[in-house]
């Protein structure tokens, strides 16, 4: 197989559309900034500087380049070598390895060896040449080696298998390997000869310690630095002055907690040391961080002075000056070779994919399910939030295939496109959640939201003819290195028919991007709407995460919305001002808030509507607050907040011209918990906090609380108040 290092070239005109095409690109790529860029343009970056699933790290630096080796586990090609000149902006380089052998599970025969595979390699360079030591689980060690990381690689394979095995190549070029698995609470080494290619003489515990694994070696200063990781829990280092030992004091330089648990130093050209580790980071898997070494009496300990032992979240660059750069996640399929962010799911069969030159063709291949589907080509789900979008051509698909995309890991889900009839599901652990009926259209796209910040992943369809929505419920992503991938989720595009099949999808392009509706043709600016008409909630122009289903009250509302989603509307006239908002909502749960705002979802806030519930998802009411700072027209975003699982729905909604003042006001207090001459909205969030104790009101705005003069402040006053203010009743008697 091919994967794609530069561009196809072309002849004629579509040789220098091409190249206009590129320059374009390169442009846009200066830009343009994803959410998963860690180079903040201002001489800092935020941790981690690759927000997505490279676990096990091993870093060296050659003249000006840093290289990283991470485990693949089983994608193929698998154990990626990646680069960058300030530890900050990286590039994928190349894989080491094209294919597993020895075991017909990789071909997903007789079983999967999720979990298996390639982890924990370790990197080191000698004489012009790269090396990379791996032991695929239960076989011999491999030694890869090349001229350029960029391949091609061969390898020689050790007389034994060795745990987590670390390379090490001495100052004198004589080559070492350290290795130990945690069950042994031990470390050996045994030498290597001159070309890595066998074992020399016996050998040799080098450390004793309990639960460590996943060891670094670096010589620094005169001194060797032996870095192990206690799993899940800390990484801790030894030293000796000789590169056998003895490795006396064991110290702590850092808790999962506080950065992470297993990685080493690297050291820079003038220098100084950074160190790098992974972290355990639920459903995006164990990204790896960085941080400045600060010596201590000889020790490297992470992190800056007065910042010991943590790894923060943003620092200076280590080295200035140098262009961003993010791994390649996008593909137009229009080139000759797959981009290097791609990995088959286990060993692909090359007479089931091609590159037609303008689309990828996945013919389906025979498994009994997504798990054990074939020729799922994956990629790495990136953080904080991604959005992977496929556009597909399924008019050769035959009946039984299943075309889509995936989202592969722990838990595993996907949507895609069925025969026979001809429907879209939604599945989530093999189990179809939701289904689209009487589908029609040939040219379909599938979207997956990950959000690794609630850990909640969506699924969206679309045809030509009609918008973006989702199907079936959210999926709450995980991270199981036992029963799963041992992975962070990855998109996977997929063709599988349990019943075999001659039939095939092509994908027209895979965007990845981190805001929903990137990837979408620009549309015209839409006609304005006044925002003191009533506005029927599912008539947006975007959003994220909310459905529409049939309304008790007439026509739709929107629903199953959950925290942090939202809708936009489009070009809406505020005129000269807006004072205030009302929506006609309901909600069966405690409820939320919607947070009103202009032009992003980031934008200016104008108001804050609380909703809380109503008795039932169709027990409808009406909510309002005060607004200000909309005139003129904008884009408005509904952002919603609130707990766990369903909030609330929505109808319709509208803005008003005149602040909602309920009149009369029925006692000159009573209600008006501020004192600021109103009875509204503030006052109720003000009686809330009261209740639950959050902020207990004190002397007059206490009594003013006690609406229904009882004595007493409590729900029935919460109650009083939050109708009055909606003017269904007009006093507190």
């Amino acid at each position: 197989m091919i994967f794609r290092r530069r561009l196809k070239n072309r002849h004629g005109f579509k040789k220098s559309l091409a190249i206009l095409l590129v320059l374009c690109l390169l442009f846009l790529q200066s830009v343009f900034v994803y959410g998963w860029q860690s180079d903040n343009g201002d001489g800092t970056f935020n941790n981690p500087p690759l927000y997505a699933d490279y676990p096990d790290p091993s870093m060296i630096r050659v003249g000006n380049y840093f290289y990283l080796a991470t485990s693949t586990f089983v994608g193929v090609p698998g154990l990626v070598i990646l680069k960058s000149e300030d530890l900050v902006n990286w590039e994928i380089a190349g894989h080491c390895i094209s294919s597993f052998t020895g075991n017909k599970a990789y071909d997903l025969e007789g079983g999967t060896k999720y979990g298996n595979g390639c982890f924990a390699p370790s990197i080191a360079y000698k004489d012009g040449t790269f090396y990379v030591a791996v032991t695929p689980n239960g076989e011999r060690t491999r030694i890869y080696y090349a001229k350029d990381v960029a391949g091609p690689w061969n390898y020689h394979v050790l007389g034994g298998g060795y745990f987590d095995p670390c390379l090490f190549i001495d100052d004198d070029g004589t080559a070492y390997l350290a290795y130990g698995g945690a069950w042994e609470n031990k470390i050996s080494m045994v030498q290597l000869n001159s070309n890595l290619s066998a074992t020399v003489g016996s050998s040799r515990v080098i450390l004793s310690y309990r639960n460590i694994e996943g060891t670094h070696l670096v010589k620094a200063n005169g001194r060797y630095y032996l870095f192990n990781a206690v799993p899940a829990q800390r990484l801790v280092c030894s030293r000796a002055n000789n590169v056998w030992g003895p490795y006396g004091e064991t110290i702590t330089l850092c808790t999962a907690g506080k950065g992470g648990h297993q990685g080493g130093i690297v050291d820079l050209p003038d220098g100084s040391y950074w160190g790098y580790l992974h972290q355990d980071d639920g459903a995006i898997g164990r990204p790896t961080r960085i941080c400045p070494i600060t010596w201590e009496n000889g020790w490297p300990k992470f992190g800056r002075p007065g910042f010991i032992g943590q790894v923060e979240s943003k620092y200076t660059k280590p080295i200035q000056n140098k262009p961003i750069k993010v791994p390649a996640a996008s593909d137009e399929f229009n080139s000759d070779s797959l981009g290097l962010q791609w990995m088959w799911n286990h060993n692909p069969d090359n007479s089931k994919w091609s590159l037609t030159g303008s689309s990828l063709r996945l013919k389906a291949t025979t498994a009994k399910d997504f798990w054990h589907a074939r020729n799922s080509l994956t990629q790495k789900g990136q953080g904080p939030v991604s959005t992977g979008t496929i556009k597909i051509d399924c008019s050769a698909m035959q009946p039984g295939d299943i075309c889509g995309l995936g989202m592969l890991g722990d838990p595993r889900g996907y949507i895609a496109v069925t025969r026979d009839p001809k429907r879209i599901i939604m599945t989530e652990e093999e189990v179809v959640k939701a289904t689209v009926n009487n589908i029609t259209s040939n040219i379909l796209y599938f979207r997956i939201e990950m959000n690794f910040m609630n850990k909640q992943a969506k699924f969206f369809w679309k045809d030509d003819n009609r918008d973006w929505q989702q199907l079936g419920p959210s999926i709450t992503m995980g991270f199981d290195w036992q029963y799963g991938t041992f992975q962070g989720e990855q998109y996977a595009i997929m063709n599988f028919n349990p019943n075999g099949s001659s039939g095939y999808m092509d994908v027209d392009w895979f965007r990845l991007n981190d805001i929903p509706g990137d990837n979408q043709t620009p549309q015209p600016t839409p006609t304005p709407r006044q925002a003191f008409m009533k506005i029927e909630a599912e008539n947006y122009n975007n959003h994220l995460g909310i459905q529409t289903e049939s309304c008790s009250e007439g026509g739709e509302n929107i629903g199953f919305i959950e925290d942090g989603d939202y809708v936009v509307y489009k070009n809406i006239d505020f005129g000269s001002g807006a004072s205030s908002f009302e929506a006609r909502v309901a909600s069966d749960t405690d409820g939320g808030s919607i947070e009103l705002r202009l032009d992003s979802i980031n934008g200016p806030l104008i108001g804050t509507c609380p909703v809380d519930g109503t008795g039932g998802w169709q027990t409808w009411t009406t909510v309002a607050c005060d607004v200000s700072g909309a005139e003129g027209s904008h884009d408005l975003y509904l952002k919603f907040t609130g707990g766990s699982g369903y909030l609330f729905n929505i109808n319709w909604w509208k803005f008003n011209a005149e602040v909602i003042d309920p009149t009369p006001t029925p006692n000159e207090h009573l209600g008006d918990l501020n004192s600021d001459g109103s009875i509204d909205s503030t006052d109720l969030q003000l009686l809330k906090r009261h209740l639950l104790r959050k902020s207990l009101l004190t002397g007059t705005s206490l009594s003013n609380a006690d609406v229904n003069r009882d004595g007493s402040v409590d729900s029935t006053d919460c109650t009083l108040l939050k109708r009055y203010i909606l003017r269904i009743i007009r006093s507190f008697d």
